[in-house]
């Protein structure tokens, strides 16, 4: 019989680029049955979805302290964008230190915050497809940027690793069991296999189960999650949002 889960801390409203605002996505987490549910929304480098600056996270913060939800709770946090070599992020840390998670993921369409960024983090990846040199240029610089971002702050979950924008799974599999970083299985996208999965639990990942949902409709529909869970035989102990 399949597991349900008891979280959701992968979810967009309309401050980026999802379609509803955050009093809908939060009552489409209680028709989910969902205990907890965290709004994460892109960071202002994003280009196109991203906030239009990082107080909107924080203006999202007070304003969800004022609101009464029996039954469940509501994090605000921030997903981070990485843009730079390094390990930098679009979202500063005397703002993030005041969020209840941050979740930092790669995109391809962002403001690098340098030119060595622009070439390996955006140019690199918008031609991998060109080439095997390009491809392999981009894998080490994705997992560096990500690697050192996850030494740099205090990353709740990495976001969707490698969709779009490859990565070593081992290398970066072994950073986040180092630093105590989640790795998300995206339900959003569902463009992860089973082996990935299995190699990232074999160095003690822990997991979380997201949505990446944009409009109320799919918060908290995590169920493939469960299927590619079972698929990679990922132990149940190292699924963080699963209800026992």
């Amino acid at each position: 019989m399949p597991q349900s889960f008891r979280a959701d801390y992968h979810v967009h409203t309309s401050n980026s680029d999802g379609r509803a605002g955050a009093g809908d996505m939060v009552a489409a987490a209680c028709r989910a049955g969902l205990e907890e549910v965290a709004l994460t929304d892109h960071g202002p480098r994003n280009i196109g979805v991203g906030t239009s600056s990082a107080g909107v996270f924080l203006r999202l913060k007070r304003k969800v302290a004022t609101w009464q939800s029996p039954g469940i709770r509501v994090l605000v946090g921030a997903e981070a964008n990485v843009v730079g070599l390094k390990g930098e992020i679009d979202i500063p840390a005397a703002v993030y230190r005041q969020l209840d998670l941050l979740l930092v993921g790669l995109h391809p369409y962002v403001l690098p915050r340098d030119w060595p960024a622009a070439r390996e983090l955006v140019l690199a990846n918008l031609l991998q497809e060109r080439g095997r040199r390009w491809r392999e240029r981009a894998i080490e610089a994705n997992t560096r940027a990500l690697m050192a971002a996850l030494e740099k702050h205090p990353v709740f979950c990495v976001t969707h690793p490698g969709l779009g924008m490859p990565v070593d799974v081992e290398s970066l599999a072994r950073a986040c069991a180092r630093t105590g970083t989640f790795w998300e299985i995206n339900v959003g996208h569902l463009y992860q296999h089973p082996r990935e999965l299995a190699m990232a639990a074999s160095y003690g990942v822990r997991f979380v189960v997201n949505s990446d949902a944009h409009q109320p409709a799919t918060v908290g529909r995590l169920e493939e999650g469960w299927r590619l869970l079972r698929a990679a035989g990922v132990p149940l102990e190292q699924v963080i949002n699963l209800r026992h």
